[in-house]
């Protein structure tokens, strides 16, 4: 059995230290994180290297070592160190060089997902293996008002509704955007407000997306950059590749996952029930247990990928 998250884990990654080192590329922030084997961890949207750390603390709880980068634009990276996902590919690359760690496996949600399948494209002999969730690789144009919903207020009243409000929040949250009976959503509120990790986990991303003024170079860049997104070279990806998507995903169209299935070869797709945090939420009890057997290279005991299409 994994060992579990706690959320004082959570809480630690949000304090945890970060440096920034001098690449070939350009300045990388980064925080590293825990030991044993290296997995690069590359936040999505409106994130950085705390929400890297953030996203992938159960996975150092059980045995990895966390290299999370803030990406280009974001807190302590400058824009200039990489715009497109191919130079952004690159400058993960770089950085990984400054460390001097010369094979690792790569966990990219969201936002980091061209960036990520970019660097196991072009640098197919140091990527051993490769988790994308949710992640994007068509263009996608910006959802309407996002980038009023990602700026200060709007987080620190979002913050306010899960920590006054949680079960109301949720349910609203399951039902727009999980595609959920209103029965459904009430149940399933009620189970996630109940589970202190799950609430930990939630209420850390959002504090890790916030701080508009250090995080909107970034933010600007990806909206401009998925929009007008060039076809990434997926068939050129030859590692081992886990494709998680959750199947009422709004942010980024299930599409994303079924076209990067379709391409890598040998990739493997497993659907999540629910919205763009249903690795975090919906999912909380089975994909991160499926994800860390298969970065371990075993097949997980008695759970089941999600149908591939």
């Amino acid at each position: 059995m994994p060992n579990p998250l706690r959320p004082e884990d959570l809480k630690a990654c949000l304090t945890h230290p970060r440096t920034t080192t001098a690449t070939a590329a350009g300045p990388v922030e980064y925080a590293d994180r825990g030991s044993g084997e290296p997995l690069l961890a590359v936040h999505g949207t409106l994130g950085g290297c705390d929400q890297g750390l953030v996203a992938t603390e159960f996975f150092r709880a059980n045995g990895f070592r966390i290299i999370a980068p803030s990406r280009p634009g974001y807190l302590g990276t400058p824009l200039a160190t990489g715009r497109t996902p191919e130079e952004q590919a690159d400058a993960l690359a770089a950085l990984m060089d400054a460390i001097g760690i010369a094979k690792f496996a790569v966990f990219a949600g969201s936002g980091g997902g061209p960036a990520a399948y970019a660097l196991a494209a072009r640098h197919p002999d140091r990527v051993k293996r490769l988790v994308q969730v949710d992640s994007v690789c068509l263009p996608i144009p910006p959802l309407p008002f996002a980038r009023l919903s990602a700026k200060d207020p709007s987080i620190r009243f979002q913050l306010w509704l899960l920590r006054r409000a949680a079960v109301p929040m949720l349910k609203m949250m399951f039902r727009r955007f999980g595609g959920e009976s209103p029965e459904e959503a009430a149940a399933h509120a009620l189970r996630v407000a109940a589970d202190p990790v799950r609430i930990e986990h939630l209420e850390a991303i959002y504090i890790a997306s916030s701080g508009w003024a250090r995080r909107r170079a970034g933010f600007d860049n990806d909206s401009t950059a998925f929009k007008r997104l060039t076809p990434l070279d997926l068939e050129a990806i030859t590692c081992p590749t886990l494709i998680m998507h959750a199947t009422m995903d709004a942010s980024v169209p299930p599409e994303n996952a079924a076209h990067a299935h379709r391409r890598i070869a040998g990739s493997e797709l497993y659907w999540m029930r629910g919205s763009h945090v249903a690795f975090f939420l919906e999912e909380g009890d089975t994909a991160p247990g499926y994800a860390l057997e298969w970065l371990r290279g075993t097949n997980p005991d008695g759970q089941t990928p999600g149908p591939a299409s």
